[in-house]
């Protein structure tokens, strides 16, 4: 690519639907305002709802049973088939039903003031981000990332940059939300040092690191609490089922390669030859191929920082397999009073009664509350590996510690305030976020607490059910309901939730396994993770676009994105059905198919 200014877009070119998508979405309100504004309409429907009796029976699946015989000529209950050999379904209430809790109450004006800060404060990326970029940020300004990208650019064949990237996007999830953080803005340094525009480079990691979340080569502390809600829900069904935390491996792997080439694919031929089409590529004025050589004491003490880093890991990775040490083995952290902070919307049933916490509720760890606590099944905050809690911390002086030495080593930090402003210059980056951060919490809190997030994902569950449907259509039903839900329930725990005692049961009335409906839940939860403005990363991404073309706005990331997400859904959909086909098993133990235990 030259080294020339991109040419303006004339208007008269942008005439294709992603271009109508992004003028569209830009002409949308500010995010932090449609945010707002969203906040407002989930109180005036809360307080609507409520007034005027609206409600939703849960429901669940069970297979009509009929007198039969055994062959040893006992009298039994057996499931009533029909015509083509399913057995009959019919929907059973459970609990009572799900009404709106109004936001315009005495209560809930009063939950409203009092939770505010709390929503913004721990809306779920916002830790990550701050405390990640202290150390992210240090490496940026003292030039460690500068010099690895450099060195990588010589190294990797500017071809297969793409590949790589969504690659190691699609397995950053085993690092938690981390690769959010991490991979795009080093992407577009990468992408921009081989004259590449590096708004491809964001979108490409972007692409791995969220629409292929659900892929992956290794498990990740979420299998744990997905394989948890499974057999929960399983249960309801055949007490005796377990799902391991491995359920989905064998799926997992293939489909990070599948996406590895749909991204690739999508990044190579639809993407940047847009952009390069509509002279949308953003400013490309880092340093080109022939500009990249690395100075002897680049050399020496990028060296350096790279043994320290892996020093670091190998200290964390020591502290992780060595029994006894602080990381290994489960764990779940608590405020320094011995409370838990719920991450996720939750009913709690207590002795006498049953009461339901918004996301991040602050409970009491009482022992008795702990075992009686479920989400429609299960806390979300049941042990989960320790070093999972402290990723975040591993981020930080991973980068912090690397960039110090690289910084010293080329005499670019050489005192306490040129430390300090390393550390100020990540945070710097994120103001923009900040507005937005406040008005998405509000929202998303709003929804929880009023309930309406469980409400729709019932009434969708129960119209689904209802249709009976192919075995083949359902999976493709089903995950098209998942990509709604993730237009209104923020989170694949609390998505899953809700939608686990539903689903998994009806398949299973049809033979079909928990594990199957879990893999086809990935599918959806994470082709739209890439649009949905319910991603609070989203936003993240937005302000590492606006970098380098400073007039993006929401519209033109989800039209950036909208090629990853159709051709992943389609994609990835077929490539369970084929999987179902042949009859794989899922992961180590885990069929497609599920026989009863009983006659």
């Amino acid at each position: 690519m030259s080294d020339s200014s991109p040419v303006q877009p004339d208007s008269r070119r942008t005439k294709g639907i992603l271009d109508f998508i992004e003028r569209v979405g830009n002409a949308l309100p500010e995010p932090a305002l449609i945010f707002a504004i969203l906040a407002a309409v989930v109180i005036c429907l809360s307080a609507i709802g409520s007034k005027l009796g609206w409600q939703v029976q849960p429901v669940q699946p069970r297979v009509v049973m009929v007198d039969g015989t055994s062959p040893s000529g006992e009298a039994i209950k057996v499931p009533k088939l029909k015509a083509d050999g399913r057995p009959e379904v019919e929907l059973v209430k459970i609990g009572e039903p799900v009404k709106p809790k109004s936001l315009l109450t005495s209560e809930g004006v009063y939950w409203m003031f009092s939770s505010m800060l709390r929503n913004f404060t721990t809306l779920p990326a916002m830790g990550l981000i701050f405390v990640a970029m202290l150390g992210i940020g240090l490496a940026e300004k003292f030039g460690f990332f500068s010099a690895l990208m450099r060195g990588l650019a010589v190294a990797t064949p500017r071809k297969l940059l793409t590949p790589v990237i969504v690659l190691i996007g699609a397995n950053s999830s085993v690092a938690s939300d981390a690769g959010y953080i991490i991979l795009p803005p080093l992407a577009a340094a990468l992408y921009m040092a081989v004259g590449r525009p590096p708004i491809v480079g964001v979108a490409a990691a972007f692409a791995g690191v969220s629409g292929g979340f659900g892929g992956g080569f290794f498990p990740t502390g979420g299998d744990g609490v997905l394989a948890g809600f499974a057999q929960d829900a399983a249960r309801v069904i055949d007490p005796t089922y377990n799902v391991n935390i491995v359920h989905n491996l064998f799926f997992k792997s293939g489909s990070a390669i599948i996406i590895m080439l749909a991204g690739w694919f999508v990044t190579d031929k639809i993407v940047e030859p847009r952009l390069i089409r509509s002279g949308l590529t953003g400013a490309i004025d880092g340093p080109q191929v022939g500009d990249m050589a690395l100075k002897s004491e680049e050399k020496r003490a990028l060296s350096w920082s790279l043994v320290t880093m892996v020093g670091i890991l190998g200290v964390f990775a020591a502290m992780i397999f060595i029994p006894g040490a602080p990381l290994h083995g489960d764990g779940q952290p608590t405020l320094p009073d011995g409370r838990v902070i719920v991450h996720h919307a939750v009913t709690i049933a207590e002795k006498d009664a049953a009461t339901t916490a918004p996301a991040h509720d602050v409970l009491t760890r009482d022992p008795f509350l702990v075992a009686e606590t479920t989400v429609k099944g299960r806390l979300p905050e049941q042990p989960a590996p320790r070093w999972s809690h402290a990723i975040v911390p591993i981020i930080f002086f991973a980068f912090l510690i690397p960039g110090m030495v690289y910084g010293r080593l080329t005499g670019v930090m050489k005192s306490q305030k040129d430390f300090i402003d390393g550390i100020f210059h990540g945070i710097r980056s994120l103001t923009p976020v900040l507005a937005i951060a406040f008005f998405m919490g509000q929202f998303v809190n709003y929804f929880a607490y009023t309930k309406l997030d469980r409400m729709l994902a019932y009434s969708g569950g129960s119209l689904l059910v209802t249709a009976d449907l192919p075995v083949p259509l359902l999976i493709v039903l089903f995950v098209l309901m998942v990509v709604l839900g993730d237009f209104a329930i923020s989170g694949m725990l609390s998505k899953f939730g809700v939608l686990a005692p539903i689903f998994i049961p009806m398949f299973m009335m049809v033979g079909k396994s928990p594990e199957l409906t879990t893999a086809a839940y990935r599918i959806g939860d994470s082709v739209v993770n890439i649009i949905t403005p319910m991603n609070s990363y989203l936003l993240i991404i937005l302000v590492v676009l606006q970098k380098y073309r400073k007039e993006a706005g929401l519209g033109t990331l989800i039209s950036l994105m909208l090629p990853y997400s159709i051709v992943f859904f389609v994609v990835w959909t077929g490539f369970l059905l084929i999987w179902y086909q042949l009859g794989y098993s899922l992961g180590p133990g885990s069929p497609v198919n599920y026989v009863p235990s009983h006659p």
